[in-house]
């Protein structure tokens, strides 16, 4: 199960923290005259707001929080996500797929080698027939068997790969009948 979620305030300043960080990163980029490093800051800026709106799209409030938070409540992954959405979430399957991936993190952190970069990518596929969530985390931690089910009507979980440097698996939801 989840942890207590961030308050408000804790992510505002996460928020601002983050925005300022990239603020320096555009002035930096500016003040050495590398004007296209400062374009690709801003380009990386706008593609995460373009991905805050898509999420919210899915119309699933506490999965899409998860999606939002992650990063910050996570910081030892390098976490990348990347969506194709034209549909929403049943909101059956809110809380199980919000569950799920916080049981993914919840398992493999207290695994990791803090020695190693740790880069996990999900891409979430939302149309009018089917959810797909593609999981991909790569590095290195203890090969302990992660176990957790999704408790989700229609939900299944696909392991493609688990070892003790990557770990590969698809949540995959047809939304007929549902």
């Amino acid at each position: 199960m989840t942890e207590q979620p961030l308050s408000v305030n804790e992510v505002l300043r996460n928020l601002h923290h983050d925005f300022l960080n990239q603020l320096q990163l555009i002035k930096m980029n500016l003040a050495l005259e590398n004007v296209d490093g400062a374009n690709q800051v801003i380009d990386n800026i706008s593609l995460k707001f373009q991905q805050t709106f898509a999420f919210n799209s899915l119309k699933c409030e506490h999965f899409v929080e998860w999606l939002n938070t992650c990063e910050w409540r996570f910081s030892s992954f390098n976490i990348t996500i990347d969506s194709d959405i034209s549909d929403s979430i049943p909101a059956i399957w809110d809380i199980p797929l919000r569950d799920f991936m916080e049981n993914t993190f919840q398992h493999i952190q207290k695994l990791v080698d803090p020695m190693v970069e740790q880069n996990c990518e999900i891409y979430i596929m939302s149309t009018e027939d089917k959810v797909e969530i593609l999981f991909n985390l790569s590095g290195k931690w203890d090969n302990e068997a992660f176990t957790a089910q999704i408790d989700g009507a229609g939900l299944i979980v696909a392991h493609e790969h688990y070892s003790d440097t990557l770990w590969r698996y698809r949540v995959i939801g047809s939304k007929e009948g549902i």
